[in-house]
């Protein structure tokens, strides 16, 4: 059976969800299968129903879908009445719902696994992803494929797909896409990350999860292109809660209690974690985490789920990823996979980006994804315990256009817990990395800590690694694996803050 949709089944899913406003089509069009969807008229092909998204469309986009073959359209308004076409209040709302109708609810034939959290929702996807690639492994005839799929903010990985991913959360027709990618290939489960924008943007409209993580709340993505204010920014978030049948949730984190609150009142189980002083011992469905020790490479740390009490080990640097790794072993158990699949997954984890350490001639190395207050505060705190007394060198910048609060934020933190800054690029759009980058000192110098400016980010990251003595810890932070400098609307190449370090270091 092929994906399709016709005008009346979308009709009729709009009507249902009291999005629909007009309907212009003869008769003998309403049941016409369309097997094409696309809201990029780059992307059409003869038979083609046709999306008009975003405040920025144009007419001339949709006369260009329609010589290209486009039957049919969906939008807000009327551009032509030329073809068949159906208007709607929310077209985002729309789309999604149109986009899950077309490709069959494919979502629906697989285990779909979600997170989110503002910091740790890669690794974190990675840990769960490593889990499942081995329990299918072993077990192909039960999971339909040897491996799981994968929507993160580092790949696309259907089975069909696999590419460098270009947003945390895709658009719902590129989502739903992959979604029908997945059930294509047989695959049994998908791990995906969902951000606050998914909702905010109607992305994951429609979709429900088998099961969903929340990690952690902090301030961030706040500015004139993403979030009003963190109570938005939170409330999007929350709305993953009221999707998923199953909830796991870290109770130590900040406003715990209302994500606790809006998950309880959703989903059919709610799991929580948690180190023993914030744990609800009356609760048969809490895990506590206790006893975590550092090894030379990563962490051991041991947990207990009613009378159950068992150890674990992971390879990744930062203590906090004790606490990703626990919801993906928590999530892992939820799914049925056993205790063997989720030991051998965990020590297979690491993220390209992601807490990559590296050690030379008495000095360490650490290239890390951190770039927002809550994922500084963690690091920072990892640092303090992992290395007690040892130096500190920072690398770092803040974004330009956006999340202007991570100026205030890395300042302040580095400020206190730093002791020497390579203030520098970090994406910097269409404002000047200078300007940028003294708008952080700003925030530095009240703690008298030595830093400097240096523009040219590959530069910066030499000097820190080829002036730093023996015992000093070197922070590569909030660029990893990335290739590319975002600089006034294009991707400009950059080597990487990891591929640097590892040129410099031999490794």
């Amino acid at each position: 059976m092929n994906d399709s949709i016709t005008i009346k089944q979308v009709v009729e899913i709009l009507k249902q969800d009291g999005i629909l406003t007009e309907v212009s089509c003869p008769d003998e069009m309403l049941d016409h299968p369309f097997d094409y969807l696309s809201y990029s008229s780059s992307d059409v092909k003869e038979n083609t129903f046709f999306i008009c998204k975003g405040a920025a469309f144009k007419e001339e986009y949709l006369l260009d879908a329609v010589k290209k073959g486009a039957g049919a359209y969906l939008a807000e308004k009327c551009f032509t009445k030329t073809v068949p076409y159906i208007l709607t209040s929310d077209i985002r709302k729309a789309m999604s719902l149109v986009a899950i109708t077309f490709y069959r609810e494919a979502y629906k034939s697989f285990r779909l696994i979600g997170l989110t959290g503002t910091k740790g929702k890669t690794t974190t996807t990675y840990f769960m992803k490593n889990i499942l690639d081995t329990f299918c492994a072993k077990n192909p005839q039960l999971c339909g494929a040897p491996k799981s799929a994968v929507l993160s903010t580092v790949e696309v990985d259907t089975g069909i797909e696999h590419h460098e991913a270009h947003l945390t959360t895709p658009e719902s027709p590129d989502l739903q896409r992959y979604f029908a990618q997945t059930r294509d290939s047989g695959i049994s489960f998908l791990t995906m990350e969902v951000s606050s924008q998914a909702y905010k943007l109607n992305r994951v409209y429609g979709v429900e999860y088998d099961l969903g993580m929340f990690l952690n709340i902090g301030e961030d993505h706040i500015g004139p292109l993403e979030h009003t204010d963190f109570e938005d920014y939170f409330s999007c978030k929350l709305q993953f809660m009221e999707h998923c049948k199953t909830a796991v949730i870290n109770r130590d984190m900040d406003h715990a209690q209302r994500v606790l609150e809006r998950a309880r009142a959703h989903a059919k189980r709610v799991i929580t974690f948690g180190r023993l002083d914030g744990a609800d011992l009356d609760d048969e469905d809490c895990w506590i985490l206790r006893d975590i020790q550092k090894e030379d490479v990563g962490f051991t740390f041991t947990t207990s789920h009613g009378m159950q009490q068992d150890t674990w080990r992971i390879r990744m640097a930062g203590r906090f990823n004790v606490e990703n790794a626990l919801a993906a072993i928590i999530s892992a158990k939820a799914m049925g996979v056993d205790d063997e699949s989720i030991r051998e997954g965990l020590l297979k984890n690491e993220v390209q980006g992601r807490m990559n350490l590296f050690e030379k001639d008495g000095i360490t190395v650490l290239v890390d994804y951190a770039h927002n207050y809550l994922s500084f505060k963690k690091l920072y705190e990892s640092l303090k315990a992992d290395y007690p007394g040892r130096r500190i060198v920072v690398v770092v910048g803040c974004p330009g256009g956006k999340a202007y609060l991570r100026r205030r934020d890395i300042g302040t933190l580095s400020g206190e817990n730093a002791d020497y800054l390579y203030l520098t690029a970090e994406d910097p759009q269409f404002e000047d990395v200078r300007e940028i980058c003294e708008e952080i000192a700003s925030f530095v110098k009240p703690y008298n800590k030595p830093y400097e400016i240096i523009e040219d980010r590959a530069q910066a990251v030499e000097k820190a690694i080829l002036t730093a003595q023996p015992g000093d810890v070197i922070v590569l932070a909030a660029k990893g694996e990335e290739v590319y400098q975002k600089v006034r609307g294009e991707y400009v190449y950059y080597e990487s803050d990891l591929a640097i370090a590892k040129r410099l270091l031999s490794v």
